[in-house]
């Protein structure tokens, strides 16, 4: 008789945690699957959205690198829709913002300015990625210094940048501050830009050098040239005789 009643008493006890507890439990349960499945479902959907937007890419790079990067008008149509069609549904992602620089590039090569500076501040104002968003700038700083407007070009290179890009920018200013006539300043750009030039870009430091020695301050090589071709001073005579 103490058996059962101890086991009745364990159902008792089971029955009134479930009442407690049971809904809590299953409402875990169905949170649970809820976020394991639609974890499935979103990753489902953003591969589907990477393959789309690569096969687009894809397409994009085989028309605009037509006839050795040279496509025809058909092409470059084909190019230029294909571009649209990922900035408009793939925005964010890295491959819309590498077409919009492919397109600032050909048209820049056109000399279609106007065309080349709207791809770039599309880069600029859609990108997640820093890098791609460094590299806009720069060029889209470049293309507005074309255009006749340095000053906004030269504002956009102001600020701290990481350093794989801070030669680079300054070299951007030199040529820039060069255009506008200050050489002082271009020069004391390219010298800035020779020093902070990373080791892996190397390769790039004598065009640099040759970018500042052409606008390299002349006073010091005029001193130095006029006291070469300086007459000796007459030695004085002795008052010993």
């Amino acid at each position: 008789m103490a058996d059962h009643l101890t086991e009745e008493e364990q159902i008792e006890t089971i029955k009134r945690w479930w009442q407690e507890n049971g809904r809590g439990i299953v409402t875990g349960v169905v949170l649970a699957l809820a976020g394991y499945f639609g974890f499935q479902w979103w990753q489902g959907a953003e591969r589907e959205k990477a393959e789309a937007s690569s096969d687009l890419y894809q397409g994009f790079i085989e028309a605009v690198s037509a006839n050795e990067g040279q496509p025809d008008n058909k092409q470059l149509t084909t190019a230029k829709s294909l571009a649209q069609q990922l900035k408009e549904e793939f925005s964010g992602r890295i491959y819309a913002s590498q077409a919009a620089l492919r397109l600032a590039a050909l048209a820049a090569s056109d000399n279609d300015l106007e065309t080349a500076a709207s791809e770039l501040r599309w880069v600029r104002d859609n990108t997640s990625e820093e890098s791609l968003k460094l590299l806009a700038t720069r060029r889209l700083a470049s293309v507005l210094a074309a255009r006749g407007q340095p000053d906004e070009a030269l504002k956009l290179l102001e600020g701290n940048v990481p350093a794989a890009f801070a030669a680079l920018f300054a070299e951007t200013r030199g040529d820039i501050l060069l255009k506008k006539g200050d050489e002082a300043a271009a020069h004391e750009a390219y010298q800035q830009a020779l020093a902070q030039l990373p080791a892996e870009q190397a390769g790039g430091a004598q065009l640099l050098r040759l970018k500042a020695e052409s606008v390299a301050p002349a006073a010091a090589d005029e001193s130095a040239a006029e006291d070469a071709t300086a007459e000796p001073e007459p030695a004085q005579e002795s008052d010993e005789q």
